[in-house]
């Protein structure tokens, strides 16, 4: 499996905006995506960057697969009618390409698009993880090991660009209550943080929220 990651900074950052973005890719993107073979798998608004930055994750069996959609998304009329909005909603815009870490299965990812269908949580969180040179074969196996008692549901990297980055979603809101965010001494249950760090000494946790279009609810 590869991931298309597009980020859009919804301009101007209003929520009327937002909801006209949504009518677009409602109509348009959704349906293209079935015609095409474009999985679109979630699509959230964060507010880690800019106020109503959204991102869309599509994914594909491999670059072939990926080919195939944009030739085919090219040749569609409707296809044509999106991206020009999206010239309209988000002049400013960015893509790149993810793969899975080989720490986390597709196959938990496909499982709780599915349960989310019939039990929306509304929120994820994802975290952006840099690992230290050397330790990535490490940091894998721990994630490798700890999907199956936590609630991590992907696992990617970048295909090109920053070769220690990880990318982890999880579901829910893991970090931002004020008990959890609310200082407390060290203590012998925290023992996990300080290997982690190890070998990912840094990383960064940012709330997400699923939009109406999106299958991960």
């Amino acid at each position: 499996m590869i991931y298309l990651e597009q980020t859009l900074n919804i301009t101007p950052a209003s929520p009327d905006i937002r909801d006209e973005y949504i009518k677009v890719a409602q109509e348009l993107l959704v349906p293209a995506c079935k015609r095409h073979g474009a999985r679109l798998v979630a699509a959230w608004n964060g507010n880690y960057e800019w106020v109503f930055q959204t991102t869309q994750i599509f994914e594909f069996d491999d670059i072939k697969a990926l080919k195939k959609f944009r030739i085919a998304a090219s040749q569609d009329r409707e296809w044509g009618e999106y991206t020009a909005q999206l010239e309209v909603f988000a002049p400013e815009r960015r893509t790149r390409l993810l793969e899975p870490a080989g720490a986390v299965p597709p196959e938990i990812l496909h499982k709780a698009i599915e349960e989310s269908q019939k039990s929306p949580l509304k929120v994820y969180s994802m975290a952006i993880i840099e690992v230290n040179p050397g330790k990535m074969s490490a940091f894998i196996a721990s994630i490798a090991a700890g999907y199956k008692v936590l609630p991590i549901i992907a696992s990617w990297r970048p295909i090109a660009g920053n070769p220690n980055q990880v990318i982890d979603l999880w579901k829910g809101d893991v970090l931002f209550s004020a008990e959890t965010m609310a200082y407390r001494p060290f203590s012998q249950d925290q023992q996990w943080v300080r290997h982690l760090r190890e070998n990912a000494p840094k990383e960064k946790i940012v709330p997400l929220y699923t939009l109406p279009y999106s299958p991960l609810k």
